[in-house]
């Protein structure tokens, strides 16, 4: 099965001018602190996810919950709006790297070509899953709007 592809959008017009401007001779060390940052980038989100997840299942949203929802989300609509391409795959391909990707690297095929859909699902159920917590206890509201929720009359 051949893996398919993606290309950046608008990525590649940060990376290659970045690249560009590394030396050949630093262009090995500097492959090796991207992908540090890359990976600890990818493990950092997943964590958040799964924390995330973990406060939903809990019924138990805070602000830590807000912090990681934020940060999770922002990455995402990152990742997203580059084709599904990290910003970081480029560059590190651009310094030479064969799979400038995380999962690539770290992960088995068949599980690093489901990351965007077991992480989308799982956010997205620990989204859900606070917001009936957040909604389970909030205040009660005025008593109308109490007897209009039970269809009760007054």
């Amino acid at each position: 099965m051949s893996r398919v592809q993606r290309e950046p959008v608008w990525s590649g017009f940060l990376t290659r001018p970045l690249a560009a401007r590394i030396p050949e001779e630093r262009r090995s060390a500097t492959l090796m602190a991207i992908k540090a940052v890359h990976s600890a980038v990818f493990f950092s989100v997943a964590a958040l996810i799964l924390l995330v997840a973990w406060d939903g299942a809990r019924g138990r949203p805070r602000r830590r919950t807000a912090a990681a929802l934020g940060v999770a989300l922002t990455e995402t609509a990152v990742f997203v709006s580059n084709n599904q391409v990290c910003p970081l795959t480029p560059l590190a391909e651009e310094l030479g790297a064969a799979s400038g990707t995380v999962t690539d690297i770290y992960l088995p095929r068949w599980l690093s070509r489901r990351i965007p859909v077991l992480s989308g699902t799982t956010l997205v159920v620990g989204l859900m899953l606070n917001f009936r917590a957040w909604r389970a206890t909030r205040p009660a509201g005025d008593p109308a709007e109490q007897a209009s929720r039970t269809g009760e009359r007054r």
